[in-house]
């Protein structure tokens, strides 16, 4: 009877601490799931975007609207583009040449060098139109060229004959000699007798470089001059002829 009543007083004990073993479990589970649970977290204000951003972007708008307009009329209208890019060309080059006075007149050709490097200076080619006034140099060769307009073929400068000059396609030389058109002038004063002669443009074409006939000294007894440049390329030679007035 004693071992009876033991045995079921054990029995109850263990019973006992199993369950509070598993309240206790149970309660631990509990608590970890609230510590997964997240407090809600208040929405981020967006920021505010400083005044130097939004100019700077609004500044690239507009820029990208300009190149876009360009765009569209160059696509649309080449020849209107074109056009209008040489008149501003064409007025910024005047501002400059305003800047170099008058063109030399007769009695100031002495004040021309007598020499450019190595070459002697004959006298002075001047094309108003295009506020062009270069010294030209007695013989044709790279530095030469390099350094003005020269004498590349024909008798001494303003004699009768076909007085050729040559020149390269440079911004401050012959770069817009294709401008010139026919009864356009420019004149030309010989260093040693401080003679001016005047010419008149009759004639404007291109030519493959090996064409030499442009060189022709058959004047009929008239003074002639010819401009030889190159045409943007190089490929070809744009001739100018004129005679003299």
């Amino acid at each position: 009877m004693g071992k009876q009543r033991g045995k079921h007083f054990t029995e109850k004990s263990k019973k006992e601490k199993k369950a509070k073993k598993k309240e206790k479990v149970e309660k631990i589970e509990k608590v970890e799931e609230v510590q997964k649970i997240e407090e809600p977290k208040e929405p981020k204000k967006p920021k505010k975007e400083s005044k130097h951003k939004w100019l700077k972007r609004f500044f690239i708008l507009i820029i990208l609207v300009i190149i876009g307009t360009f765009g569209y009329f160059y696509v649309t209208d080449k020849e209107f583009v074109i056009e209008t890019g040489k008149e501003v060309i064409e007025k910024i080059r005047n501002v400059f040449n305003q800047d170099t006075g008058k063109s030399i007149a007769e009695g100031e050709v002495s004040k021309l060098p007598d020499v450019m490097g190595e070459y002697k200076v004959l006298g002075v080619l001047v094309i108003d139109k295009l506020g062009i006034q270069k010294s030209i140099l007695d013989r044709t060769t790279d530095e030469s060229l390099n350094l003005s307009v020269t004498k590349f073929y024909g008798p001494n400068l303003n004699e009768k004959g076909n007085f050729c000059i040559t020149g390269h396609n440079y911004e401050d030389v012959f770069a817009y000699v294709e401008d010139l058109e026919i009864n356009d002038t420019f004149y030309i004063i010989d260093k040693a007798n401080g003679k001016k002669v005047t010419y008149k443009i009759y004639k404007k074409y291109t030519v493959n470089p090996t064409d030499l006939e442009c060189l022709n000294q058959e004047t009929n007894d008239k003074k002639e001059v010819t401009l030889i440049t190159c045409n943007p390329g190089g490929t070809t030679r744009l001739i100018v002829k004129a005679q003299e007035v």
